[in-house]
């Protein structure tokens, strides 16, 4: 995933008002992977202390990490808690939901990513909110939502979306403040650190230096979570809550 340009710990005058999210108990034990990083011991990431991994699946309408399969076999053999997640862009969303269920449909948890795309278009807060109902209805699901304080355009456009706020939230913030997107109070998982930028980034043995995340709760939590309910993104549902 990408470094993010707004890794920093002063505050614009705009934002003075906006309060980070801090629970009482994280757990620094969620770590995730692309094919760029190489090569990985799954053995000793688990000895290491990190106990869930989410690996990415696809991008667009057709790309596919051709490390994804072994991967996921290799790290659900090692006792780790695995997620699959797919990198949004520009292009029609329920393509895209095909490519990624066709790769990862049997993962536990599902996670979308809406973050600046530097090879091609980028997904827009709006189309992000289609691709959460597709994945929804195709699966009965809820994904997590990778993204920024200030959105793929990095200008908030789209915020707050009332089927977004209903996912929980994956919050990339390299920083000691972490302010979660209008329409969400709170996030469920932190990515603190690309293991190089960040809040006191460490490497993880089996695998270096690479993006992790904190989960607001304990390990325990954590593991409830990996197999809990699902949110109602229905249209209906969706109205009920209006």
């Amino acid at each position: 995933m990408t470094s993010w340009s707004f890794a920093r710990d002063s505050i614009p005058l705009w934002e003075l008002g906006s309060q980070p999210y801090i629970p009482p108990v994280t757990s620094d034990v969620v770590v995730d992977l692309s094919h760029w990083q190489a090569p990985v011991d799954f053995a000793q990431v688990k000895a290491a202390g990190i106990t869930a991994v989410i690996l990415k699946a696809t991008q667009g309408t057709n790309w596919v990490d051709v490390t994804f399969a072994s991967r996921f076999a290799a790290a659900t053999s090692a006792g780790l808690l695995v997620g699959a997640y797919h990198f949004l862009d520009d292009s029609e969303p329920a393509l895209q939901i095909q490519n990624f269920l066709l790769q990862a449909g049997d993962c536990p948890v599902f996670a979308l990513d809406a973050e600046p795309n530097q090879i091609g278009g980028t997904v827009t807060v709006a189309q992000t909110a289609e691709a959460a109902a597709r994945l929804h209805m195709a699966t009965g699901r809820t994904p997590l939502i990778y993204i920024s304080r200030y959105g793929p355009d990095e200008r908030g456009t789209g915020f707050p979306n009332s089927v977004l706020s209903r996912c929980p939230l994956w919050l990339p913030a390299y920083n000691s403040r972490p302010i979660c997107p209008p329409g969400w109070s709170q996030w469920l998982l932190w990515q603190y650190t690309d293991g190089t930028i960040g809040s006191g980034p460490v490497p993880v043995a089996g695998i270096g230096r690479c993006d992790r995340s904190r989960f607001a709760g304990t390990v325990a939590d954590l593991t409830a979570w990996w197999s809990g309910p699902a949110v109602d993104l229905s249209p209906a549902a969706l109205r009920g809550a209006e």
